[in-house]
C-alpha cells in the first residue's frame, strides 16, 4: 500500500540530490575562477596602492560581493507576487512564540524517513574513511564550545 509512496519519495530525493550534485559540479569552476580573480586583484591593488590600502580594497570588494549575494538569496526566497503586493491577510490562529518545528511537517518527515536508509549507510562509509578529519572537527567544536562557555563566566586575574 505504501510502496508506491516510498518509491515516489525515493525518486524525489534522488532527483533533488542529482540536481544538487549538478549544481555543485557547475559551481566548482566558478569558485576557482573567483579565487584566481581575487588573487589577481589583490596583487594589482597591493602593487598600485600599497599593502594596507590594497587589502582594504579587496576586503571591501568581498563585502560588496557578500551584500549582492545576500540580496539575491533574499529575493529568491520571496514569493514572486510578494514584491508587488503588500497586503496583510488576517490571521485566524494566534502565532506561537517559537513557531512550528521543521520536523513537524508531514512531507519533510516522509522524505527524511524515505531517505534515511539510503543516506545513513553512505554517511557511515564516508565517516569511517575520514575518521581523523571528523575527530579533528569534533575536537575543534569541543574547544570552541568550551572557550565560549569559559568566556561568559567571570574569572579572577592571575596571581603573580
Amino acid at each position: 500500500m505504501f510502496e508506491s509512496l516510498f518509491e515516489k519519495a525515493e525518486a524525489s530525493v534522488e532527483n533533488r540530490l542529482g540536481e544538487l550534485g549538478n549544481r555543485v559540479l557547475i559551481g566548482i569552476p566558478f569558485i576557482a575562477a573567483l579565487g584566481f580573480a581575487a588573487a589577481s586583484f589583490s596583487s594589482y591593488a597591493n602593487r598600485n596602492y600599497g599593502p594596507e590600502i590594497g587589502n582594504l580594497i579587496v576586503a571591501g570588494g568581498f563585502v560588496l560581493l557578500g551584500f549582492v549575494v545576500a540580496l539575491v538569496v533574499k529575493l529568491r526566497k520571496r514569493p514572486i507576487g510578494a514584491s508587488f503586493e503588500a497586503k496583510e491577510e488576517p490571521k485566524t490562529e494566534e502565532p506561537s512564540k517559537t513557531g512550528p518545528s521543521f520536523l513537524e511537517d508531514d512531507k519533510v518527515m516522509s522524505i527524511v524517513s524515505a531517505a534515511a536508509p539510503i543516506v545513513l549507510p553512505a554517511m557511515l562509509r564516508t565517516a569511517s574513511k575520514n575518521w581523523p578529519l571528523i575527530l579533528a572537527a569534533a575536537a575543534g567544536l569541543y574547544v570552541v564550545s568550551r572557550s565560549e562557555s569559559a568566556g561568559s563566566t567571570p574569572q579572577s586575574p592571575p596571581q603573580a
